[in-house]
């Protein structure tokens, strides 16, 4: 089943339609050569692009999906077998059409409503910012708005990706520091044993750089596992060796986990291609752009963006 049928929906920053200027959509084999599959323009009129390709996944290739629009970054998703498999009656099967919803956003986007997503974490009882060793708005509100950004994502992917049936958010005591790309958390013990056990997680390198500016000594964090789900934009969860006592609590036992989501930029191909369609050589990872991703990924942080056309 090589020829696949693939739907993209393009929207703009604020989550509507797209309504900008023309697109420019390619399709890559993020292999050796990076050989470009497929390249057409369509009309900026025009939000959704529908076409056939062979796209075979015998040998685990993985495929490059990238949307541009001038004076815009580069949507884009990594696909591979996974994406075109579903569960039906209790089997595995694959099926020859998948949808992708690609948001492309300015190449200087802003939100106007970050303060207000940490409300919403409270509103909802999120564990980051609720009980004894909660991240608080005192803290959260003079923090530079990539750091906000990055904590509302990681939330949101904390919120959405379950293990055992359960959201990984609600496995969360509190947390230690946030950085620009990167939380540190307090999380429940039995997590890593799962997180170990489970098909849908794979082993990856461990962070061995703790961070000094933390408020709380925190250990490093070698013990490494990323959820597998999606081409690219997982979880990745890194657990201290062995757990420490909860700061504020320390009646209570607690693993320190550096939490981030995982951009694929170390893989070979793929880091290449992502330098030079995505980031653009130098360009370090902005956090609008995890924002797109994850909205590919049907997840909505708890912010908006503004969109470069009204």
């Amino acid at each position: 089943m090589a020829q696949k049928q693939l739907t993209v929906i393009v929207l703009r920053a604020d989550r509507e339609l797209w309504t900008g200027g023309p697109l420019r959509l390619q399709v890559t084999d993020l292999r050796a050569g990076l050989h470009v599959l497929k390249d057409v323009t369509v009309p900026g009129t025009s939000h959704t692009i529908q076409f056939n390709l062979d796209l075979p996944f015998d040998a685990g290739q993985a495929y490059g999906i990238h949307v541009d629009s001038e004076g815009h970054r580069a949507a884009w998703q990594i696909i591979r077998r996974r994406t075109f498999l579903r569960e039906q009656s209790g089997h595995t099967i694959e099926v020859d059409s998948a949808f992708l919803r690609l948001m492309v956003i300015p190449e200087n986007p802003s939100s106007t409503d970050l303060n207000e997503g940490y409300d919403k974490l409270l509103d909802e009882g999120s564990p980051t910012v609720i009980g004894p060793q909660k991240w608080s708005r005192e803290g959260y509100v003079p923090m530079e708005n990539d750091a906000k950004m990055a904590f509302l994502n990681i939330d949101a992917k904390l919120r959405e990706t379950r293990i055992n049936g359960l959201p990984v958010r609600s496995f969360v005591k509190g947390v230690g520091h946030v950085a620009p790309a990167r939380v540190f958390l307090f999380m429940k013990p039995e997590l890593k044993e799962l997180v170990e056990a489970s098909a849908d997680f794979s082993s990856a390198p461990g962070h061995e750089d703790a961070p000094a500016d933390a408020p709380f000594p925190l250990p490093n964090h070698p013990d490494s596992w990323k959820h597998n789900l999606f081409g690219a934009g997982n979880l990745q969860l890194s657990f201290s060796e062995s757990t420490m006592p909860l700061p504020v609590d320390p009646t209570q036992r607690v693993y320190s986990v550096d939490a981030d989501i995982d951009l694929e930029r170390g893989l070979l191909h793929v880091a290449e291609w992502l330098a030079n369609e995505v980031f653009h050589p130098g360009q370090k990872t902005d956090q609008t752009l995890v924002y797109a991703l994850l909205f590919s990924q049907g997840i909505i942080p708890h912010y908006t963006l503004r969109p470069l056309f009204g």
